[in-house]
């Protein structure tokens, strides 16, 4: 902007000293005239003449004189009115020029005060949308947190039902058969400890599967027992030893209780190694046809007892013989992973 306004004002100062050159000239050139016209007809007297007049020729280098002086002064009034201009044209060039400082401090304030301006709004803005994001995030929090409430609270609604149709099926089986309200609490038991969420369908499934078979094996294994003791009676002369457990030796004995321990560790995870030299001691109790009907934890580790048990719950335990079952319907379990 500044080198534009510098170039206004130079043409303006050369224009001024052509227009005032053109002047001078025009100036000069009609004295020049002037001066020849005279001349002229001076010398067309002295021709007519006879003799000159020093007078006139006085006269005429006074005019020629003063014509110079005239022009010396006009050339000398010009070159004052140029300066003058001149002067004008840089006084005017400095306080344009200050003019155009002071214009541009004013734009670098009004321009930092609107950089202010735009660096405030932008802090507000960015306060704002924090504060926005803030109360978002805290409504989003409230909203999980009531969520999650409302979910807690019909899990635990879902899972009060369960256990209140679990305790009065439990109980309405307890007023059935006292034998299975003792199994079902055994059950139960075990089923606090373990991990539930991981076994809890196979478990369920298991328990459907075997719970029907579970009161017919009680009462077949009742009623073979009443046989047996009645043989044995028959056989032995009164004597209590019942007629199958001749011919039993430790051989089948341990290869049976051998069979079962595989079916427990079949089913058992231990993930990692983690159980690893532990020990756990388990008497479990089996109908004739291998149905489980009762088991209890009688030393080890609590960790890898609560997975043995769930691995029995699971397990498919042979069918022993009958000769052997006597033997083992009662068995202790040493389960080292």
């Amino acid at each position: 902007m500044s080198k534009k306004s510098n170039s206004k004002f130079s043409l303006a100062i050369i224009l001024s000293i052509l227009f005032h050159v053109l002047l001078i000239i025009f100036l000069c050139y009609k004295a020049i005239q002037d001066d020849s016209d005279n001349y002229g007809t001076v010398n067309g007297q002295s021709i007519d003449a006879i003799m000159v007049d020093p007078s006139i020729i006085s006269e005429q280098y006074k005019r020629q004189s003063q014509s110079q002086k005239n022009q010396q002064q006009l050339r000398q009034q010009v070159d004052e009115q140029i300066t003058k201009q001149n002067q004008l044209l840089q006084q005017k060039q400095l306080e344009q020029q200050q003019y155009l400082k002071d214009l541009e401090k004013e734009r670098l304030k009004l321009a930092e005060k609107l950089k202010q301006e735009q660096l405030e709004a932008e802090k507000k803005a960015a306060q704002e949308k924090l504060e926005a994001e803030k109360r978002a995030a805290e409504e989003k929090a409230a909203r999980e947190k009531q969520e999650a409430e409302k979910r807690a609270a019909e899990e635990k609604a879902a899972r009060e039902k369960q256990e209140a149709e679990k305790r009065a099926a439990e109980e309405k089986a307890a007023r059935e058969k006292l034998e299975a309200e003792k199994r079902a609490a055994a059950e139960k038991a075990a089923r606090e400890k373990q991990e539930a969420e991981k076994k809890a369908a196979e478990e369920k499934a298991a328990r459907e599967k075997k719970e029907a078979a579970k009161r017919a094996a009680q009462q077949k294994a009742a009623n073979d027992k009443a046989v047996n003791e009645l043989l044995g009676e028959l056989t032995t002369g009164g004597s209590s030893v019942p007629a199958t457990r001749k011919g039993v030796s430790n051989g089948e004995l341990d290869k049976y209780k051998f069979l079962v321990k595989t079916a427990i560790s079949n089913k058992f995870i231990n993930p990692n190694r983690l159980y690893v030299g532990q020990r756990c001691q388990l008497q479990i109790q089996i109908a004739p046809d291998g149905l489980l009907l009762d088991h209890k934890v009688l030393s080890g580790d609590d960790a890898l007892c609560r997975e043995a048990v769930a691995a029995t719950l699971l397990a498919v335990i042979p069918e022993p013989s009958q000769i052997l079952y006597p033997e083992v319907k009662k068995m202790i379990i040493n389960f080292e992973p």
